[in-house]
C-alpha cells in the first residue's frame, strides 16, 4: 500500500515538533558559529570563539543544548567556513566534549572561579588540539601569533557568553 504525501508531511511535522527544542538550540549554536568569523579590531585573525561557550555550557550546565550529532555538524560547517580539512574541527570539538563530560562533576558543582578556570583550561586545550591537528594534516605549522589573543578575549568574555546562553535556555525551555 502506497503512503500519501499528506501522511509523509504529517510524520515529518510531528518529528520536527517533537525535536523543536533541540533544533532551536542547534540554530543558536549555528548562529554563534557564524559570529566567530567577525574579527575584533583591525586584524581579521583575532576573533572570539563563541562556539566554545556553547560547548562548555551545553556539556556542563544544560545537556539538552548539545548532542554529538550537532557537535559533528557544527565542526563540519566550521571547517567549510575557515577552509580547514573536513573533520578537524569536529574531531577537536568531540574530544573537548569528552573532556568536559569526564570533568563535569567537578566543574558544574564548583564556584564561579572554578567554572571560569575550567573554561580557561578548555580554551587552552582547544588551541593545543587545534595546532596539533592542523600541523598533523597540513605541511606547515600554524602560527600562534593570533590564536593567543583570540583565546584570551574568549576567556575574558566568558561570563557574558554564559549569561547569554543561560538566557537562551530559559527562553527556549
Amino acid at each position: 500500500m502506497k503512503t500519501s504525501n499528506k501522511n509523509n508531511f504529517t510524520i515529518i511535522g510531528s518529528v520536527i515538533l517533537k525535536n523543536w527544542r533541540y533544533i532551536q538550540y542547534f540554530l543558536v549554536s549555528f548562529f554563534l558559529l557564524f559570529l566567530n568569523t567577525i574579527s575584533i579590531g583591525n586584524n581579521p585573525e583575532i576573533h572570539l570563539n563563541f562556539y566554545l561557550f556553547v560547548l562548555y555550557f551545553g556539556s556542563l550546565y544544560f545537556p539538552p543544548i548539545i548532542s554529538l550529532e550537532s557537535i559533528f555538524i557544527i565542526g563540519i560547517f566550521q571547517d567549510a567556513i575557515y577552509g580547514y580539512p573536513l573533520g578537524i574541527s569536529s574531531l577537536k570539538y568531540l574530544c573537548l566534549h569528552g573532556l568536559l563530560l569526564s570533568q563535569s562533576r567537578y566543574l558544574s558543582e564548583g564556584s564561579v572561579v572554578l567554572s571560569w578556570l575550567g573554561f580557561a583550561t578548555l580554551c587552552f586545550v582547544n588551541i593545543i588540539l587545534h595546532w596539533v591537528l592542523l600541523s598533523y594534516v597540513t605541511d606547515h605549522l600554524p602560527s600562534y601569533v593570533f590564536i593567543l589573543p583570540s583565546t584570551l578575549l574568549t576567556i575574558f568574555f566568558y561570563p557574558l557568553g554564559l549569561k547569554f546562553l543561560y538566557w537562551v535556555s530559559q527562553k527556549i525551555g
